[in-house]
């Protein structure tokens, strides 16, 4: 068992490496330049009252963000292309420098020349970090160019409410679906089961801002019922200064319900058909038959035997929560004004805030990750037949 997790946990490093050097590359080559957005924004531009001030402040900024130094390990060009084209930040100039290369650089232009830079790099310093950074393994993942925040500064925040709700949703989803599908499995053919299945498919197949948008204009408008507020996720005022925790939570339960909803319906309807599906195949097994002519309970044969081999498609779905914790819910947060990690990357994209929107992506790609990897784990706990052989781990 320590082999097989040992195996696919060295399957993680080189995996996270490539998500790592892809969230990199998209960093790098997204549109505009992060300098001068980051000068010219709000609060930075306006003091700044001739272009050579402007330019101080650019190559101040370039230096800072490590953006004078090569992009990655190495690089492969022309032998007529000096190796210093990086430092050259204005693209009309390095246009017309490799145009004039091209010219004058006669066959030397067809030889490819590697050039190698070593760890003084923008990729080696955003990973493991440098002057000025920590890299991302240590959680810093640089400077929002809108807010001029560090990037895990302002996702620190949003993160806690993303996983309240997504966690919280999950279990939910879980308490109510299992027993409602094993319900459906026992009885897959009487008409209370037909209902039930007809009105989770219709859950199911209800978009969430659909739904959303649905409960506050039944739930939460003066005009039909006003139980619920509308948005936000505390009162206007705040909390009390000498709140507690429950007392915080209570404040904040009116605003937590509807949001909760939508996250939970269509994870329970899915969950629900699933469990129904998967234990109504087990109860069709022979061990089941053998199960019920020794004695055994129904109860017993249901909960104790069909749901732990019914369990390996219910972890699947259990592990994917993961990736959503980190992206959230972009639509239910941006319906409710939650201030979550959906609508802090809706407004990183509008605002072009890369670093906020790579470090997204990059912790979801992560977590995607590390949630299949923790799958494969739990799934040859319950099921040995899942792990190798030992001919195949003395193999590896």
């Amino acid at each position: 068992m320590w082999r097989y997790v040992l195996k696919r946990l060295l399957w993680f490093i080189p995996t996270l490496l490539a998500v790592t050097v892809i969230g990199f590359m998209l960093l790098a080559n997204a549109p505009g330049d992060p300098v001068n957005n980051l000068v010219m924004s709000s609060g930075s531009g306006g003091s700044l009252k001739t272009a050579e001030d402007i330019e101080v402040q650019k190559t101040f900024w370039r230096h800072k963000l490590g953006l004078d130094l090569p992009v990655f390990y190495f690089s492969i060009g022309k032998l007529s292309e000096p190796d210093t084209l990086y430092k050259i930040t204005d693209q009309e100039q390095l246009q017309r420098i490799k145009a004039n290369v091209k010219i004058h650089g006669g066959y030397k232009n067809y030889i490819p020349k590697f050039n190698w830079y070593g760890i003084h790099n923008q990729y080696h310093r955003w990973l493991f970090g440098g002057t000025n950074t920590q890299g991302i393994i240590r959680g810093d993942f640089g400077l929002s160019i809108s807010k001029k925040e560090p990037v895990m500064m302002i996702l620190k925040d949003k993160l806690i409410w993303s996983l309240f709700f997504s966690i919280l949703s999950i279990i939910l989803a879980y308490i109510i679906s299992i027993p409602i599908g094993i319900k459906l499995a026992q009885q897959p053919e009487s008409r209370v089961s037909k209902v039930t299945q007809t009105l989770l498919f219709l859950l199911y197949s209800m978009p969430s801002f659909f739904v959303g948008v649905l409960l506050l204009m039944l739930f939460a408008n003066p005009d039909v019922i006003s139980m619920f507020p509308p948005s936000g996720i505390k009162p206007i005022e705040g909390y009390d200064n000498n709140a507690s925790l429950l007392s915080k939570f209570s404040a904040s339960l009116p605003y937590i319900i509807l949001p909760l909803i939508c996250y939970t319906y269509s994870s329970l309807a899915f969950i629900s058909r699933l469990t129904a599906t998967s234990i109504g195949q087990q109860l069709q097994q022979d061990y089941i038959k053998t199960a019920t002519a020794k004695g055994l309970s129904q109860k017993r044969i249901l909960w104790k035997h069909a749901l732990k081999n019914s369990a390996l498609p219910l972890i699947t779905v259990f592990t994917s929560v993961f990736p959503t914790i980190i992206g959230g819910s972009v639509i239910i947060e941006s319906i409710f004004t939650i201030p979550g990690m959906g609508l802090e990357t809706v407004k990183a994209i509008i605002s072009q805030d890369y670093p906020v929107v790579i470090a997204v992506i990059t912790l979801s790609s992560v977590l995607t990750i590390f949630s299949y990897v923790l799958a494969d784990i739990v799934y040859a706990w319950i099921d040995p037949r899942i792990r190798p052989s030992n001919e195949m781990q003395n193999k590896f």
